[in-house]
């Protein structure tokens, strides 16, 4: 049994957190546009969690991923996985001054792996929407 009305809910916020992510972008604060790109996978993965009845707990995009498999009972894809993996590092240095030994955390982010991020959330989010449609068909 599925949550649809659960499911879109969760989901247009990723939606929305990715296109502040891209405001972020323009406005080139980088560790933010991370963060940001973070959050909207995050809420992509809890999205499907939700649709799937699985109340999901805490922010580890690794864990949620884990939950995720349980979940649809078979393993993610490897690329998925690497994503999820790689974005969960943003989740807290991108944000915090003593993440790091000197410096704000905009020291610390490239324009380049701001555009990764974004990435990575747009992949994200792509893949939990192709999950949902096979889960729902």
């Amino acid at each position: 049994m599925v949550d649809q009305a659960e499911f879109l809910r969760w989901r247009a916020e990723a939606d929305a957190g990715l296109e502040v992510a891209r405001e972020s972008r323009r406005g080139e604060r980088h560790n933010w546009t991370c963060f940001l790109a973070e959050q909207a996978a995050q809420l992509a993965v809890k999205a499907l969690l939700h649709g799937l009845g699985t109340g999901p707990w805490g922010h580890d995009l690794v864990m949620l991923g884990r939950a995720l498999s349980d979940a649809v009972a078979h393993p993610l894809p490897e690329p998925l996985q690497n994503t999820l993996a790689r974005l969960s590092k943003l989740y807290i240095p991108t944000r915090y001054p003593d993440a790091h030994p000197e410096g704000s955390p905009g020291d610390h982010y490239t324009a380049e792996e701001a555009d990764q991020a974004l990435d990575d959330a747009a992949m994200v989010i792509a893949t939990i929407d192709d999950l949902w449609q096979q889960l729902v068909a």
